[in-house]
């Protein structure tokens, strides 16, 4: 199958489950003119008008609408643009959407998809897009029972996670990364991806497993690739999905490397990375030889523009956190 972008496979995706689902609706700013605010439902309206709505810049108002609508049966995929912009929204996804099907006792299900950028291109080097526009928000709402939490980076995960999301009967957080819209990807299947149990290896290894969450996969890649020439070997597990977390593709992981290190681009204070080491402490701690370690970003406000690359972490960062690891396990 053909490359596709990132932004093109999610938009594939929503079409596909658009024909086959009278159901599924989008609503968001700037989708007719321009297929949404990043261009990630390019041509849906084009195909599919009347089921295609603009929304006012009021997200608090249409989030809750869409809440409404999947109450009585409708699936709305909401664009968010920024993930940011879902603190303006926090309401319906943490009190509302999350909780309907437990107050309605069973009898509501909420097939909800707030759709929204994650982190900042600063990662890569490039102008960020600013300190309300580039934060990584998966670690904001881990802690709400009831929403599923998507994060992938490639387009065939994206496009697959996608169609899942919209088909699950909760509210699912889906979270692509701002950086990846760019990126061109293979697309070898177009099938949907179980949000359970979505964990991948994207890199075999034998000496130390690195979870890398999001934009930090291509980066772990890298820091991989050097320390493979220095003789270390590293396997790379992709989550995809936060929510409901991976945990036996990374216990099995951890139990064939023995050590563990977790990066993510959002501030290591209150990160998932600290979620994720929970897990292996409570789960894999006789399998490691060493303490779990994070590699995150610094605990500070996003900085505008260039200054956004030094807040996040680089294959430098891995590395040293992989070596640290290696040497814990010798004392």
């Amino acid at each position: 199958m053909a490359k596709m972008y990132l932004n093109r496979a999610m938009a594939k995706a929503v079409m596909l489950e658009m024909a086959d689902d009278d159901n599924v609706i989008v609503m968001g700013e700037d989708i007719i003119s321009s297929g949404g605010g990043m261009s990630n439902l390019i041509g849906v309206p084009e195909k599919f008008p009347d089921r295609c709505f603009d929304m006012p810049i009021s997200e608090a108002g249409f989030c809750q609408m869409a809440v409404g609508a999947a109450m009585l049966g409708m699936k709305p995929i909401v664009d968010l643009m920024f993930a940011d912009f879902t603190a303006v929204c926090a309401d319906a996804l943490i009190n509302s959407a999350p909780k309907m099907h437990m107050m309605s006792f069973g009898q509501a299900d909420i097939s909800l998809v707030i759709v929204a950028a994650n982190g900042g291109i600063g990662t890569y080097g490039q102008p960020g897009t600013g300190p309300s526009h580039s934060q990584c928000v998966e670690g904001w709402y881990n802690n709400v029972p009831g929403l599923k939490i998507a994060v992938p980076y490639y387009p065939e995960d994206a496009l697959g996670l996608m169609r899942a999301s919209i088909r699950d009967k909760d509210p699912v957080l889906f979270l692509y990364h701002e950086g990846s819209l760019g990126l061109k990807g293979e697309v070898n299947s177009e099938e949907p991806i179980p949000l359970s149990g979505a964990g991948r290896v994207v890199r075999e290894g034998t000496d130390v497993t690195v979870v890398a969450v999001q934009s930090m996969v291509p980066v772990a890649l890298a820091a991989a690739e050097e320390l493979a020439e220095e003789g270390v070997s590293v396997e790379v597990v992709d989550p995809r999905v936060l929510v409901p977390f991976d945990k036996e593709t990374m216990k099995a992981s951890v139990r064939k490397t023995g050590r563990l290190v977790i990066t993510h681009e959002a501030p290591v204070r209150g990160g998932i990375g600290g979620e994720i080491a929970a897990v292996a402490a409570e789960e894999c701690f006789a399998d490691l030889k060493a303490p779990v370690r994070r590699c995150a970003g610094k605990n500070a406000p996003i900085a505008p523009g260039t200054l956004e690359y030094y807040l996040v972490p680089h294959a430098e960062d891995i590395r040293a956190a992989v070596m640290e690891t290696l040497e814990g396990s010798a004392k």
